[in-house]
């Protein structure tokens, strides 16, 4: 009978061995549909397209960053203080109007329709914006002195601008996904020798690794050409739009 043979001991034997087989792909389906509705994962990525962008704009593209005011501002104002030409100065002025357009642009779909801002549709316009930069600096061959370049780094600068407006609300605390001079210093003032707790040490180690090795990676990608690192950011941020886009954000 059906109640006598849960005591048989070759039953037994099956249910376990199948219960065995089938808990790790379930487990795997369930690990995999965790990280992509969780949109660390999605900043996590981003954080690693970065470093990708910035090797592009300063070692290609004349010396500039798309995502780091800091560097800029940084390198005019020592430029003008040296004395150096106008020209030579002006070349960081593109990169910094289009990032603070794109910051105006990321707080505009912020404060947008409820829906629209629960969907995160800046991350979707950046996206498009990194996409059309790739497609141009494949068909024009940009460089540090032709308008190609100057225009790749403004489209590039503008989607920076727009991902910091949005990671400013729909970030998760101590992921960094460009600036990482706070993160790096919260690693060591928050670590044991300084009496710390290492709060959130793997997240902030995670973010600060990615930015770094995504940025030697992109300097190497520059010895095939201009082109591939931008490749990379494209390929790496389409498979991100789907957790950040869908994603929960981490209570």
């Amino acid at each position: 009978m059906e109640g006598s043979e849960c005591y048989n001991c070759d039953g037994i034997v099956g249910y376990r061995g199948a219960t065995r087989m089938s808990t790790p792909r379930k487990t795997l389906h369930g690990s995999v549909k965790e990280r992509l509705t969780d949109v660390t994962t999605g900043l996590y990525m981003i954080s690693s397209t970065c470093g990708l962008v910035d090797s592009v704009c300063f070692l290609a593209l004349g010396g500039v960053f798309a995502e780091m005011m800091t560097g800029n501002l940084l390198l005019m104002a020592l430029s003008i203080g040296t004395g150096r030409s106008a020209g030579e100065s002006a070349r960081y002025i593109p990169a910094i109007v289009a990032f603070s357009l794109g910051a105006l642009l990321g707080g505009r779909l912020l404060r947008g329709p409820q829906k629209l801002q629960e969907r995160r549709i800046g991350f979707a316009v950046e996206w498009v914006l990194i996409i059309a930069a790739t497609a141009l600096t494949w068909l024009s061959k940009p460089d540090a002195h032709n308008l190609a370049g100057n225009i790749v780094v403004a489209m590039l600068a503008l989607a920076m601008g727009i991902q910091n407006a949005m990671v400013r609300v729909h970030g998760v605390p101590d992921l960094a996904t460009n600036v990482m001079t706070v993160t790096f210093t919260a690693i060591l003032a928050d670590s044991t020798p300084a009496g710390g707790t290492n709060t959130n040490w793997r997240r902030r180690v995670a973010s600060v690794g990615l930015f770094t090795a995504s940025a030697a990676l992109g300097g190497l990608l520059l010895r095939f050409g201009t082109v591939w690192p931008l490749m990379l950011t494209s390929i790496v941020f389409s498979l991100a739009m789907i957790p950040l886009i869908f994603g929960k954000k981490p209570q």
